[in-house]
């Protein structure tokens, strides 16, 4: 096999069961890492669905190992950190790709629904980040990916706690590039915009039950093999930031010239 700059790495990555998680865990898989993949343990299927499609490959050298746990329980973040550590796997690459999203108004938006899109979000990734990060920066190595999107850096309505969220994430992130650069660790930000996925579809209400629809216009959005791809090459290059979108792409290069304007625009954004 032709030497790919991730063969034999350790890619660990979060919300593999569908999606762009698991197009990364294919793209990954194609240049022979070795991939930690996580979800929910009620996401068990759709991970075994992953790990067939990457064995599918067949590429030579590949071993896929699954994680199930929740992110929003410490106590599990902590006990498949420690699984992992136990296991003899040291983490080269950390993908936070997990994520959860919402459609109602800001103000009717459950305390709840805030407090479970931030730890899947947020605080889920923070802690992971706290445990895998000591242990890259001890070897002088490794690379954080964290999966924010367009929002994290614009607002469109009927999306307040997850556009806080992506915001906090941009934030801690951003700072801990700072503080670690010149200790060999790699933070990548990556934002991208409208993807052709089932996100919506999980999205959760006002008061936490499953909003079930697809968003207006979603069938063309991007497909997530273009968002994973890119990712993946971002990675390769070393890049700290990578905006991966469409027109909206424009938005965040207005937001910096004409704020105002962006808000009047995205007033206009068709939600379900």
């Amino acid at each position: 096999m032709t030497h790919t700059p991730f063969a034999n790495q350790v890619v660990w990555i979060t919300g593999a069961s569908r999606g762009i998680g698991a197009e990364l865990a294919k793209t990954f898989a194609a240049q022979g890492a070795r991939l930690i993949l996580s979800a929910p343990q009620s996401e068990q299927a759709g991970l075994d669905t992953t790990v067939a499609m990457c064995q599918s490959l067949n590429v030579k050298g590949g071993t896929y190992r699954i994680e199930a746990f929740d992110l929003t329980s410490s106590e599990e973040v902590e006990l498949a950190y420690g699984r992992i550590q136990s296991s003899g796997w040291e983490v080269d690459v950390l993908v936070h790709n997990a994520g959860i999203t919402h459609r109602s108004m800001a103000l009717e938006t459950s305390l709840d629904v805030h407090r479970k899109i931030m730890a899947v979000n947020y605080f889920g990734p923070l802690q992971l980040t706290k445990l895998v990060a000591p242990d890259m920066i001890r070897r002088g190595r490794g690379s954080i990916v964290a999966v924010a999107s367009v929002l994290g850096l614009i607002a469109t309505p009927h999306r307040s706690a997850y556009i806080a969220a992506k915001h906090a994430m941009h934030g801690f992130f951003e700072a801990l590039r700072t503080e670690t650069m010149d200790q060999g660790l790699h933070v990548m930000l990556a934002y991208p915009g409208f993807v052709n996925t089932d996100i919506s579809m999980h999205a959760l209400t006002a008061q936490g039950g499953t909003h079930g629809k697809r968003d207006p216009g979603q069938s063309k959005a991007m497909p997530p093999q273009r968002v994973a791809q890119a990712i993946v090459d971002g990675l390769t290059q070393r890049q700290t930031r990578l905006l991966i979108a469409g027109k909206e792409g424009w938005l965040v290069l207005l937001q910096r010239l004409a704020p105002s304007l962006v808000t009047r625009i995205v007033r206009r954004v068709a939600t379900t």
